[in-house]
């Protein structure tokens, strides 16, 4: 094999290896071709929706909007905290446990009108609840138009992810690992 030949043979490899992602692109485009996530939860869009600005604390004290940052947010909505509420509220602690070396990332709030406050305290005493009327939570799940479940709050305190309550802890585990590997802030 002489030189030339040997350098056309490179260069076409080199065509081959810079040109062939830029057609694969060119033909996802032309036939609309999206690949699927494996997203267990459903993300909010087009656009993040943000915390109302007038959530209360147990005392009906303003919730300070400092609560948010740095820091992502497993916020579980419920009008009554009512044994499944409890249980779910076992399943977020046991989630945010098993996150390991992100332990530290992730904080656990409970926005709802009616719950047992003390009796939760005892058990999760890092646990951030907001009280609120019921009208109030009616609102609430209004605007975010899912209804009651398990909300992902970024560290800017847009509201990202939805998970309904059918949805196993296991399956948010996988999406919050994968979120918090990639993700800048928090």
């Amino acid at each position: 094999m002489t030189s030339g030949t040997r350098g056309r043979g490179m260069l076409l490899l080199l065509f081959i290896f810079f040109a062939a992602p830029l057609l694969l692109v060119l033909l996802m485009h032309q036939y609309d071709w999206h690949p699927q996530g494996s997203s267990r939860g459903e993300m909010l869009a087009p656009h993040p929706l943000s915390l109302p600005p007038d959530l209360q604390n147990t005392s009906g004290a303003p919730v300070s909007k400092a609560i948010w940052d740095a820091r992502w947010s497993m916020v579980l909505v419920s009008t009554d905290c009512a044994a499944d509420c409890q249980q779910r509220l076992h399943q977020m602690r046991q989630l945010q446990v098993s996150l390991a070396k992100d332990v530290e990332r992730v904080q656990r709030v409970l926005v709802a009108s009616q719950a047992p406050v003390q009796v939760l305290l005892a058990q999760y005493p890092d646990l951030h609840i907001f009280h609120q009327p019921a009208s109030a939570i009616a609102a609430l799940q209004q605007q975010f138009v899912r209804g009651p479940g398990l909300y992902l709050v970024d560290p800017l305190g847009n509201v990202m992810m939805f998970y309904a309550p059918e949805v196993p802890a296991a399956d948010i585990r996988k999406d919050m690992t994968r979120l918090l590997r990639y993700a800048w802030a928090g």
